[in-house]
């Protein structure tokens, strides 16, 4: 009977320690990808995702507002032109640090931690190229074909820019860039918006509203004239109360 009962409490005991042994195991799997990161690379990785989400905003604004004031087809066709062009050496620049980024990494002159940190912030950097490159195209798709080569821009490279910028934010970078800054690295910032880190994992607080999606966003700051106004008219008056009898 003795025997029974410790056989009986050794199974009850079984699904208890292979959940226990899970749990841990997925602990140890969600805290791989910042073990070895450095409070102050990620900080630095921190810090340089909120300056490029900030500067990436601040680009697409200046362009929308540079469409918005272009009144004739090939005047928006100088700027698409002008835009593609630096979009361009833009993108060439990301994919150069990208491939020096793994090569250090491969020949061990930069460790896991700062290596991670860089690629968080070249991550937020090529999802802002890509944006860029989108925004650029669908102004493209707007104008005539002529009017277009009669100013230099190349539809087939654009096509060609934006699948180069798509290829460098692939997912296990943006797991990477997650795991630094975390969620929504690589939307675009707002002047207003709280410090990037404060939404790292275990650091969450609710200060003011999350970060936009990746469209078009012409907020009100900064971006008179922009290509789309999103206001509501009468939501910046004051309601005066009535007058008394």
């Amino acid at each position: 009977m003795v025997a029974l009962v410790l056989v009986v409490s050794a199974l009850t005991a079984v699904p208890f320690v292979v959940a226990q042994q899970t749990d841990t195991e997925q602990a140890s799997e969600n805290t791989t990808g910042t073990e070895s990161v450095a409070p102050g690379a990620q900080l630095s990785g921190i810090v340089a995702v909120g300056e490029a989400e900030l500067d990436g905003e601040i680009e697409e604004r200046a362009y929308g507002i540079r469409v918005a004031r272009a009144n004739r087809s090939d005047a928006k066709a100088a700027v698409v032109a002008d835009q593609v062009n630096r979009t361009s050496e833009r993108v060439a620049d990301l994919e150069e640090r990208r491939e020096a980024l793994e090569q250090a990494r491969e020949n061990g002159t930069l460790d896991e931690g700062e290596y991670r940190a860089r690629v968080a912030a070249l991550h937020a950097e090529s999802r802002s190229a890509e944006r860029m490159v989108n925004r650029t195209n669908r102004t493209a798709s707007e104008l005539p074909a002529e009017t277009l080569d009669a100013n230099g821009v190349d539809v087939t490279a654009l096509r060609t820019l934006s699948e180069r910028a798509a290829n460098l934010t692939g997912p296990e970078t943006a797991e990477i860039a997650r795991s630094i800054a975390g969620e929504g690295v690589g939307q675009p910032a707002r002047p207003d918006a709280p410090a990037r880190g404060n939404d790292t994992a275990g650091n969450r607080t609710s200060a003011g509203p999350e970060r936009g999606g990746g469209g078009d966003t012409t907020a009100s700051t900064g971006g008179q004239g922009a290509e789309r106004d999103n206001s509501t008219p009468g939501t910046n008056e004051t309601t005066r109360p009535a007058a008394q009898g």
